[in-house]
């Protein structure tokens, strides 16, 4: 959109106003999937807690990405959207089991982060496959405060607790 365009929705909705080019989104997530066109079992899941308007949610997921949602609410807004529940990946953080066994019965794909709830879901739902979030303990982004692969960060099972995977 042009200056003169951004001009007129504020004459005509007022500020502050959002406005997003759905050409804009569509180009970003092009050159993303183009950049990734040579690596095989790819697929672009976006953030929901970035910005989760359904009309966007439901635009790229047209495009082809899926949806990586933290809270029942987040899925929720996806499957609100017209998302399929195979193509929602949720990875909370210090939520309870009984919000991850409500994820489950949504059909959702579930990252469980943490040892002891990996145990008791596989306890309880031997059958259901998760994935796992693996903490490396590689310092990357230049400051802990941003950085989720760190040795003291809470995202992920340790890579020194890996042989208790089962």
């Amino acid at each position: 959109m042009n200056p003169t365009q951004l001009l007129d929705l504020v004459a005509k909705y007022e500020s502050p106003l959002y406005v997003y080019d759905s050409e804009v989104i569509q180009h970003q997530y092009e050159r993303l999937d183009k950049a990734f066109q040579n690596v095989k079992n790819v697929k672009i899941n976006y953030a929901v807690k970035a910005l989760s308007t359904l009309s966007i949610l439901s635009f790229i997921h047209k495009l082809g990405a899926g949806m990586d949602t933290v809270s029942i609410q987040e899925i929720q807004l996806a499957l609100k959207a017209g998302v399929d529940p195979a193509d929602i990946i949720y990875t909370p953080n210090g939520v309870s089991l009984a919000e991850i066994e409500d994820a489950a019965q949504l059909g959702v794909q579930i990252n469980i982060d943490n040892l002891s709830i990996l145990e008791q879901f596989g306890t309880r739902h031997p059958k259901t496959p998760v994935c796992i979030r693996i903490n490396p303990h590689v310092m990357a982004g230049g400051n802990t405060n941003i950085s989720v692969g760190h040795i003291d960060s809470k995202f992920g099972i340790s890579i020194h607790q890996l042989p208790h995977v089962k």
